[in-house]
């Protein structure tokens, strides 16, 4: 893969690999965030669907993330490991011309190191 999009590519297919989300979701979530059109791919129905849905996962993100915290599974310390993590990646993102396809499986690879830490109670 030369085209620096497929490498950004690669990386965000692994986010969202493994997280609670879909691709279209994502898509979504980043055309509201936008204020961009629906998605013209789909449906209206399956469209408004999946906004919502994409709606009710974050709204329980949150929730999530306030109950883990106030249970002492998340800490400060995790919060600031995952602000790292987003901050290294936002560096990637604009530095994409210097990064080669093994870097980036690298960088995914740490990540899911990092969490894999993180996780261990």
């Amino acid at each position: 893969m030369k085209n620096n999009e497929d490498i950004n590519n690669i990386l965000f297919f692994k986010l969202i690999e493994n997280s609670i989300f879909t691709k279209r979701q994502t898509e979504i979530i980043i055309n509201i965030r936008n204020n961009n059109k629906r998605v013209s791919e789909i449906s209206s129905g399956a469209y408004y669907r999946e906004v919502k849905q994409s709606k009710t996962k974050l709204k329980k993100l949150y929730y999530s993330i306030l109950l883990l915290h106030l249970l002492g599974v998340i800490d400060n310390d995790k919060l600031s490991t995952l602000n790292a993590i987003v901050n290294k990646l936002k560096l990637i993102e604009f530095n994409h011309n210097n990064h080669h396809v093994n870097d980036i499986l690298r960088i995914a690879e740490v990540i899911e190191d990092m969490i894999n830490k993180m996780i261990k109670m």
